[in-house]
């Protein structure tokens, strides 16, 4: 099947009084904290979230309960993306050995330990800039069928839009965490290193992934862009799903809100990567994995589909490690 990837659509505030958005229905505000940012930045402490943009976003929420999914309710949140909340602190890496940004994650508490893990990828390469936040006000996506409106939260909460389940809704975030992927990554920059397959690391459990196998293919009409020489060209990108590749390591999309993934390369290159946002997605944006052979590049290379930015593809995959920060 080819899919063309559309542009993403950013939906806007909507005016309470609004006649024609579909998106109406009983409202509701919050009481939100300041959210403390932390880690490798160069002044930790409080966001003032009063002082942000707020941006709204259209959510289907479905939970997992009892071994089945579970619909909660359609919204539209009105609040404070990540991306904003991140864009108030100044990022100060840890690691001098690899510039790129591409490798840091975050990671969103509340007060009580819960916790959900964003690749810096998700909120600032990804075309969806503003599809996680803390809301500030809901409204109920009520059907006009039955007007009847959905139940409101009872406190504000993290939601994502483009995850399929609510895992990573987390009630009154509070904390917020900055850091570089752990691990080792031997290498000599931009010298490419062939490998003829990629090992899947989780805790002391390796496979590894030689061919497509059972996995779904996909392909897609793509235009390249890079952060740092713009744009690439026009082409077709066609591969097998990622999130099928990493089914063996047996974590469903419902348990993946506080995993990490990186992929690497042998030479030294590797992207972040939040699970979530490879097995869990509600967008149908999957990641791909390209066979591309013999090729000097090496045979594997990974396609980041919901990006922006081209600058998490990572050619002549060796190692995908998933990691539980």
């Amino acid at each position: 099947m080819k899919n063309i990837l559309p542009m993403a659509l950013l939906l806007a505030a909507a005016p309470a009084a609004a006649q024609n958005s579909l998106y109406q229905g009983a409202g509701r505000d919050y009481e939100v904290k300041n959210v403390y940012v932390g880690g490798e930045v160069e002044s930790p402490g409080l966001v003032d979230l009063a002082a942000l943009p707020q941006r709204s976003a259209a959510v289907k929420e479905l939970a997992w309960e009892q071994g089945k999914p579970v619909f909660k309710g359609a919204y539209f949140f009105t609040g404070y993306a990540l991306y904003d909340i991140l864009e108030a602190k100044k990022i100060k890496k840890a690691r001098e050995d690899f510039h790129p940004e591409v490798d840091l994650f975050v990671a969103v508490e509340n007060e009580k330990g819960d916790k959900a893990v964003f690749s810096w990828g998700e909120i600032y390469y990804a075309r969806n800039n503003f599809q996680s936040l803390i809301y500030k006000s809901a409204r109920s996506i009520t059907p006009g069928k039955k007007k009847t409106d959905w139940p409101l939260p009872e406190v504000s909460r993290l939601v994502c839009a483009d995850d399929l389940y609510s895992a990573r809704f987390i009630e009154n975030p509070s904390k917020i965490t900055v850091m570089s992927a752990p691990g080792n990554y031997p290498g000599e920059k931009h010298k490419a290193a062939y490998a003829p397959a990629f090992q899947v690391i989780k805790g002391g459990k390796v496979y590894a992934v030689k061919s497509a196998g059972k996995a779904a293919k996909r392909e897609y009409l793509i235009s390249g862009y890079g952060h740092g020489t713009g744009f690439k060209e026009v082409k077709e990108a066609g591969g097998f799903l990622f999130k099928d590749a990493l089914a063996q390591a047996g974590i469903p999309p419902q348990e993946s809100a506080g995993w990490l993934v990186v992929v690497s390369a042998g030479d030294a290159y590797r992207a972040a990567f939040s699970l979530s946002e490879i097995v869990n997605r509600g967008d149908n944006a999957d990641f791909i994995v390209q066979d591309k052979g013999s090729g000097k590049d090496g045979r594997f290379a990974l396609f980041s589909t919901a990006d922006f930015f081209v600058d998490r593809n990572v050619r002549s995959m060796a190692k995908v490690e998933l990691l539980r920060p």
